[in-house]
């Protein structure tokens, strides 16, 4: 990200550990319903959740995934989203999860392992904020590191605000032009965009053998 962004980030986290009152308001409870319930699969091996801002997304995944990676690119949001893992405890997760939060500045910084380590990517408000080139990277980087039954979660909130740069439509569409990747969900309102894609073609009512 920018120099700008990143000093953006850094006083709103001065100012509130909190700042999009990501914890309490239905609006973003809500939303983080529609993110877990669209993945097609009920457990995961490995997750990848970078911009993890106050980690409240990071606690639902820690009930559907072994092991879980999350990453910011402002130290004070890591901090804070290992703080709220570290309170939750193991119980509130229902099943343990072994969590890392790092400091990394995605997608110029990129996790350590090499190949397909990731079954689970969640992108989740952070696309727009890139420069066109950094952002015109993340698919392919995102596609090199999802395993052969993987699945790539994106999504956007589609108002208008100073610091977009990209449409959530725009950012959606460059991982939807990926090769080997089928859309297995989506859903759209008023205020944001919501789309999983998979490497397995076949819907989950086939999987589970209802069709």
């Amino acid at each position: 990200m920018r120099a700008s962004s990143q000093d953006y980030f850094d006083a709103l986290y001065e100012r509130s550990d909190d700042p999009w009152r990501i914890a309490g308001n239905w609006y973003e409870q809500r939303k983080r319903g529609l993110v877990t319930a669209v993945l097609p699969r009920l457990r995961f091996r490995h997750a990848f959740e970078p911009a993890c801002g106050s980690g409240e997304l990071s606690l639902e995944l820690g009930r559907r995934c072994d092991r879980l990676l999350c990453s910011d690119f402002s130290a004070t949001a890591v901090e804070i989203a290992q703080e709220r893992w570290q309170q939750a405890g193991a119980g509130s997760r229902g099943a343990t999860c072994d969590a890392r939060f790092v400091r990394m500045a995605v997608p110029e910084e990129w996790p350590e392992q090499l190949g397909p380590a990731f079954d689970l990517i969640i992108l989740s408000e952070f696309g727009y904020y890139l420069a066109p080139d950094a952002l015109n990277t993340l698919p392919a980087l995102a596609n090199a590191s999802l395993a052969a039954d993987g699945v790539l979660v994106a999504c956007h909130w589609k108002h208008d605000f100073a610091q977009r740069v990209h449409s959530a439509a725009a950012v959606h569409a460059l991982f939807d032009a990926l090769d080997g990747l089928h859309r297995c969900g989506h859903y759209e309102d008023a205020d944001f965009l919501l789309d999983a894609w998979s490497r397995e073609p076949r819907s989950v009512a086939t999987l589970e053998e209802l069709t």
